[in-house]
């Protein structure tokens, strides 16, 4: 991918060398003009190798199955979401691998094949770590120790500390009420934000502690922060990065020109930062040797506890960890929200069920809420999986091969630097793998929900 910008240095610096080998030959302003000649063309070159010459010609992958795409010029910036897709798996649905263009018309493959996606993404994840797209488009928000930027004994590292678990109790305690609202059959609320507010405050109590929570308008503002500093993650600052990062490091072009997403995000971190830099510096002076013998209560206490975290890991953690988690949880519950809101008959299969289980918030002497509790509701069960089938997380994600890799699935060999997408938004709806494209509108028992088919 950088191969561009040496190639433009090269150019460009030619003939400023000749000249200062030669001792000032010829004038320097027609040697600067000549450089800045040298660099535009050098540059309109390596544009036009990289989207027309090297995906017609000279990939090694041009022989595969190909999307049928709208013209070049339509979709130079732009880059196909999940339902483009599956409408390309829908032209080639028998393909394990399909080809397909991004921003400046590079080179995606889009895999569909189980034994492809499992190789990928599990049993040698490490062999294909994070796209550049990802790492330049998150790593501002995330931080570049980020768990979702990072790959190798770091990736894992994190993913140990971030193991924590929550109560049960602190769920029950800090994710009911409307904020003081009292509200009637004709008032209304805005779901998602509701959620994400207290998706949010659980997420705080899981890293800080339920000792952290002093002032509750304190959430809201860092909860602000949070989506103002996620503004770059989506809209036109995100397919701008993507097509720039195409050929040139778009940290380059973002600090030489700077737009109001980026702009936003950066005073955004700023204030995220500084209060979690705050808090760790807190928590670390109080610890003791006999603090460090008692259990952990938070994630931040098994963060600090371990020797191989610096402090700039854990500001990182903690950042990757409040954002992923409240954006994640908030997500999920409104989709759930959405699909019982469209299915009324589900809705009261598990209304029904739910008040046989657990206790009535207001009823007196109920038992406590355990997570035990949580073993034996099966439509409850099948209504969240159904949800996380239908209306996935993350739609799409993208992963990058670190060296020539063989496909088991295809038996394909892949390139160094391949972007791959894998999109569950395509997988979990085709009928080749599911019996059901559609979530089950009659009952979500796990007798009536979509299973995979034999073949996975």
């Amino acid at each position: 991918m950088f191969d561009y910008i040496r190639l433009i240095l090269f150019a460009t610096s030619v003939p400023i060398l000749v000249n200062i080998a030669r001792r000032d030959p010829y004038s320097w302003p027609h040697i600067m003009l000549l450089a800045i000649c040298l660099a535009i063309l050098s540059s309109t070159c390596a544009i036009g190798t990289a989207m027309f010459i090297q995906p017609s010609f000279c990939s090694s992958l041009r022989n595969l199955p190909t999307a049928t795409q709208k013209t070049i010029w339509t979709r130079l910036f732009k880059e196909p979401t999940s339902r483009d897709l599956a409408r390309f798996h829908e032209q080639a649905s028998a393909s394990q691998l399909l080809r397909y263009f991004g921003v400046l018309n590079s080179e995606r493959l889009l895999l569909t094949d189980p034994k492809d996606i499992k190789q990928v993404m599990d049993s040698e994840a490490y062999e294909f770590g994070r796209s550049y797209l990802i790492r330049h488009l998150l790593s501002p928000v995330l931080g570049k120790n980020s768990l979702v930027v990072t790959d190798g004994p770091d990736h894992m590292r994190c993913r140990k500390i971030e193991n924590g678990r929550l109560l049960v109790e602190d769920i029950i305690t800090n994710s009911t009420g409307t904020d003081g609202q009292t509200l009637g059959p004709d008032n209304a609320i805005d779901v998602l934000k509701w959620l994400e507010k207290a998706a949010f405050r659980l997420v705080f109590i899981a890293f800080f502690g339920s000792n952290a929570i002093e002032d509750h308008s304190l959430i809201q503002d860092l909860l602000q922060e949070f989506r103002d500093a996620f503004a770059i993650t989506s809209g036109l600052s995100a397919q701008a990065a993507m097509a720039w990062e195409t050929i040139l490091p778009s940290h380059l072009f973002f600090t030489l020109f700077p737009v109001n997403d980026v702009r936003k995000t950066k005073r955004s971190m700023r204030g995220i930062k500084g209060y979690c830099r705050r808090q760790i510096a807190q928590r670390k002076s109080q610890y003791t040797p006999a603090s460090r013998a008692l259990p952990d209560k938070s994630i931040l206490d098994t963060a600090i506890k371990s020797e191989d975290l610096s402090d700039d890991k854990i500001l990182d953690l903690c950042t990757t960890f409040l954002a992923t988690g409240y954006k994640t949880v908030s997500v999920a519950l409104a989709w759930a929200v959405y699909h019982l809101s469209t299915r009324p008959g589900v809705q009261a299969l598990l209304r029904t069920e739910v008040r046989a289980s657990f206790p009535a918030p207001d009823q007196t002497g109920a038992p406590p809420l355990t997570s035990d509790l949580l073993q034996n509701i099966p439509v409850l069960a099948a209504v969240c999986n159904e949800t996380l089938r239908f209306s996935p997380l993350v739609a799409l994600t993208y992963r990058e091969a670190r060296t020539d890799t063989l496909l088991s699935g295809s038996n394909q060999v892949i390139p160094q630097g391949t972007i791959l997408a894998i999109s569950p938004w395509v997988i979990q709806r085709s009928p080749i793998y599911w019996r059901s494209g559609e979530p089950t509108s009659e009952s979500p028992s796990v007798s009536h929900t979509a299973l995979p088919s034999p073949s996975t």
